[in-house]
């Protein structure tokens, strides 16, 4: 029994130093991404989708604040959640012998999220157009952090402008979670720092800005290695809880149960995918290695976990019905994908 406690953590250990290389590669990269990426125009879902494939869930939480903040679309949005791969792409890599099988996951999720963000504007014009009216008031820049793993990825700065004349009262800006179009000011008056949802939105540029040394150390130190420490102590207790089911029930005797129910393992996995946590990518991930979930069940479980972004989504509770559409329209694709990509594998993992 000591055998298998031992395998599982040096399994845990693998995996870790999978997960360390890319903590530590984004957040190198993240200072040369953040000033250019901007969620605008045609481009959006694109880009978006593109940023969400990278392994870690912050970017998804992102996404759901500009949303609320009328900065991006429902498709926009769609394209990120589908796309974004949390843990999934570490856990493959510390497996040699199914690394590859990410590959086609991976592009087959960002396939999806492009497709399916453009498609969901062009059925949403109206949604689309909000966005659009939302920007022509709202001179908004922002700097997204990829490399910060709680829920300040986002730094929204706001230019206001002085003046009622480019202030906007209508309906849709009033509902919306951003404050910029809405507030009468003066020049003395743009000092003045909002907070919403957890992330900061300020006016000018703070003057009481955290050192730049010690603000390097924690971004592209600290932080990065706590969060791989998360990931490890969250990936060893699931290998832990494997290590233990398959030293009582056996291998052989879980893969053939989960293949009996073949037809059942795309919704399961979608079912796993819901929990708002990188765990779950983790177990779809650590079934499909296992020859337990097929090809289009992992993809399905892995589309449908968008990291802890369903979190965020349903902490606006003034609009309840909104977000209940956009998830229940992940559900519906997610769903759909995993059975459509099951069916030219009969329910298997891919044959190589």
């Amino acid at each position: 029994m000591a055998d298998v406690f031992l395998d599982a953590f040096i399994d845990s250990l693998k995996l870790l130093a999978a997960v360390l290389i890319f903590t530590y590669i984004i957040a190198l990269i993240e200072p040369k991404v953040s000033d250019k990426v901007r969620l605008k125009g045609k481009l959006a879902p694109l880009i978006g989708v593109s940023l969400s494939i990278l392994p870690q869930c912050g970017f998804s939480v992102v996404a759901t604040d500009l949303y609320h903040r009328r900065h991006i679309t429902l498709g926009t949005l769609i394209g990120v959640y589908l796309a974004t791969s949390d843990e999934a792409l570490p856990v493959f890599l510390a497996y040699p012998e199914k690394a590859l099988h990410i590959l086609p996951i991976l592009a087959a999720k960002f396939l999806l999220g492009v497709l399916f963000g453009y498609v969901i504007d062009l059925i949403f014009r109206k949604d689309s157009r909000v966005v659009e009216h939302h920007l022509k008031h709202c001179e908004d820049e922002y700097k997204i952090h990829l490399s910060d793993y709680n829920n300040k990825s986002l730094e929204l700065i706001e230019n206001c402008s002085h003046g009622e004349e480019n202030l906007c009262g209508c309906e849709d800006c009033i509902n919306s979670n951003c404050p910029h179009p809405h507030m009468h000011c003066s020049k003395d008056e743009c000092a003045l720092k909002m907070s919403g949802n957890g992330i900061l939105s300020d006016y000018k540029v703070k003057k009481d800005k955290v050192d730049k040394k010690r603000k390097n150390v924690m971004r592209f130190g600290i932080k990065p290695l706590l969060h791989s420490l998360e990931i490890f102590i969250y990936v060893l207790i699931i290998n832990m809880i494997f290590a233990v089911v398959l030293y009582f029930v056996g291998e052989d005797k879980i893969i053939s149960f989960l293949m009996t129910n073949k037809f059942l393992s795309p919704l399961f996995a979608v079912i796993v995918g819901i929990i708002p946590n990188c765990a779950s990518s983790v177990v779809i991930s650590k079934l499909y290695i296992m020859g337990g979930i097929g090809f289009g069940a992992a993809l399905g479980g892995l589309c449908m976990n968008a990291g802890v972004a369903f979190i965020y989504l349903f902490k606006d509770a003034k609009h309840t019905k909104q977000n209940l559409i956009v998830f229940f329209m992940m559900f519906i694709i997610s769903v759909a994908v995993s059975y459509l990509a099951s069916l030219p594998f009969d329910f298997a993992p891919l044959p190589f």
